[in-house]
């Protein structure tokens, strides 16, 4: 089999635009980074200001767009998986997805009422996104220090404002803009 063939179809590459072939290494990664990095921040961007909004306002960040948030970068990521030929954006993107999820999960289970179930269920996708711009551990470890740090002073900043310190804070929204500001830095 020629080395240049994809075993899982059994088939030869298809030359591309202008002849360019299939394994063309500098144009696969190209095509990766395009799927994976740019797209998946203007995905997370479009899901994370209606989350925000809705969290905003009612307190809640349905379940049904939290998923569809999850389940665009997940397609995102296997795109550039397939464009790229390497496992490593799906790897470090199921890293960063249980390690923040994880993270929040026990913290609520630390803080109780404290921090909602939607913060814990937002973290999956935000982790998804953060371990998929990561290179290793302490890239995640960053993002996701980063992302919490964000969040918290903006939540800090708006109990302040508000000047009410017993009422519940939508943290959602902090947690978007810190994990875009985290993923895009």
């Amino acid at each position: 089999m020629p080395p240049h063939a994809l075993p899982w179809l059994d088939a030869e590459p298809r030359p591309g635009r202008a002849g360019r072939q299939a394994d063309d290494p500098v144009m696969d990664g190209l095509a990766a980074d395009v799927v994976t990095g740019w797209l998946a921040v203007a995905w997370l961007a479009a899901w994370t200001v209606p989350l925000s909004i809705t969290d905003a306002r009612t307190g809640r960040l349905p379940s049904l767009m939290v998923n569809g948030l999850l389940a665009g970068l997940v397609v995102l990521t296997l795109a550039g998986v397939l464009a790229s030929g390497s496992m490593n954006p799906a790897v470090w993107s199921s890293i960063g997805a249980t390690a923040f999820g994880g993270l929040l999960l026990a913290v609520r289970s630390l803080a109780g009422d404290g921090l909602g179930g939607g913060d814990v269920r937002l973290a999956v996708p935000l982790g998804w996104f953060l371990g998929n711009t990561a290179m290793g551990w302490t890239d995640i470890v960053n993002a996701v220090a980063v992302a919490l740090l964000v969040a918290a002073v903006g939540a800090l900043v708006a109990s302040g404002l508000r000047r009410r310190w017993r009422e519940p804070l939508a943290f959602g929204p902090w947690l978007c803009l810190g994990a875009l500001l985290a993923g895009v830095a």
